[in-house]
This record gives C-alpha cells, structure tokens and sequence, in this order.
C-alpha cells in the first residue's frame, strides 16, 4: 500500500474490503487481462464503490502490483548441506508463484507502466525483489562456498530464468525445471579454501 495510503486520517479500514478488492482484482486479471481490468470493473466485482478503491489505493497500476506482488515473498529455506536439495524447492516456489494466471496476466502491463513511472519499479523492487535477494545472499553464505561469479549476478540468472520460464510455459514441468536451475547454481559455487 502506498504511504500515502496508510497516513490518512478517520476510520479504521475494514479488512474484509481490502480482501475483496484484491480477490476482484486477481479474478478480473485471469478472466480479462490488464487492460479490462479497470477500477470500476473492480469495484463491481468486488461489491464496494469505486471511491472506496480509491481510498486505500491511488491507481489501478498500485492495486494491481500489490495484488499480485505482497511483500514477504519467498526465501531459501533448510540447510541440508545438500545446495541442489535445498534450492530446488525454493526455485519451484518461484516458478509456480510466477506461474500463476493472475500473476502472468498482470506482468505485461506493468512492465509498461514501470517503464512509465520509474518510481513505480523502484518500489516495487524494494519491496520484494531487494530481500529476495538478501535472503538469496544469505543462503549462498551459509552454504561455505563461494560463486564463480557475484551472488548478485548469480541471483539475477536464477531468477531471470525462472521468471522467463513462469511467462513462458507456465508451471508445466516446475519441478525439473526448478531442478535444472538449482543445478546451474550449484555448479557455480566453488569450496572455500
């Protein structure tokens, strides 16, 4: 939710409506697409006024984003001392989070709208990319090896990878797929001497 959003000032906002209006928005995104998917239409959906989308979000670009991208997405789990086994999960949680029609509907339009509001991408890169990366970061520590190349450049590759794959095909065939990219991480990571 923008700042903006949560400063103002008056009665408390019903959960119950911020629920629906996101249930509206991930169901019009999958039976309409980007572009159809409008405030209004929303608001229908949804059983409130447009007014009332209005007041916790400022655009259908922001409701749309935070519908489709929370913060607290995933991270690296378990340390089995088995890099493969222990990425490979995570690599699939992304992939079928990716995957999701909602999801893949939005992602073409907002590229569009991040390319015509900068600030827009810095949010929503801080918001969940940023600590998907620091946790990314931290499991590559914990591991006691080192990349072949930066982490940063590691992660980009493995998520580039994993997200080209989500728009493209979907979460037909997750589970290989997440394994092929675990492995092409692994093979990156050298013992530490």
């Amino acid at each position: 939710m923008s700042d903006l959003a949560s400063a103002r000032v008056g009665r408390p906002r019903d959960p119950r409506v911020d629920a629906a209006i996101r249930r509206a928005t991930l169901e019009l995104l999958v039976e309409d697409g980007y572009q159809a998917t409008t405030i209004q239409a929303i608001a229908r959906r949804a059983e409130v006024s447009a007014p009332s989308v209005y007041r916790r979000w400022s655009s259908k670009a922001e409701l749309i984003e935070e519908a489709v991208f929370p913060s607290g997405l995933l991270a690296p789990e378990a340390l089995t001392g088995d890099v493969i086994t222990d990425l490979q999960p995570y690599c699939q949680q992304i992939l079928e989070y990716l995957s999701d029609p909602a999801i893949r509907a939005a992602i073409p339009g907002l590229l569009v709208e991040y390319q015509n509001d900068p600030l827009m991408w810095q949010r929503v890169v801080q918001r969940s990319v940023v600590p998907m990366r620091v946790s990314f970061e931290a499991f590559i520590a914990k591991t006691g090896r080192t990349p072949a190349v930066s982490v940063d450049a590691l992660f980009d590759v493995m998520l580039g990878a994993l997200f080209t794959r989500a728009l493209n095909q979907g979460a037909d065939g997750a589970k290989e797929f997440a394994h092929a990219v675990a492995l092409v991480v692994t093979t990156t990571l050298q013992s530490r001497s």
